[in-house]
């Protein structure tokens, strides 16, 4: 119940996160068009900028393990020690 709730709130906040960022670079976009001083390198510049942000907003693919049986690793320096004992 507390994960599905986490995962609700990342959710929630997350479609935040992308509401704003949208909603900055149709800013910085009627800023542009208003103001003759920026340069198409600035405008390109920021336009990286709210894509690198995008890309790191998705999260990557988890690791897929391979489809085997999967045998554990034989400790061979550790043997039942103590098992005899010479007297």
């Amino acid at each position: 119940m507390r994960t599905f709730v986490r995962v609700r709130e990342l959710a929630i906040t997350h479609g935040d996160l992308a509401k704003r960022l949208n909603e900055l670079e149709e800013k910085t976009e009627a800023l542009a068009l208003q103001h003759d001083a920026f340069s198409r390198n600035t405008r390109n510049q920021l336009k990286q900028v709210f894509d690198a942000i995008r890309d790191l907003m998705t999260p990557p693919d988890p690791p897929k393990r391979p489809i085997r049986f999967i045998t554990p690793p034989e400790d061979k320096g550790k043997k039942a020690q103590g098992a005899r004992s010479k007297t």
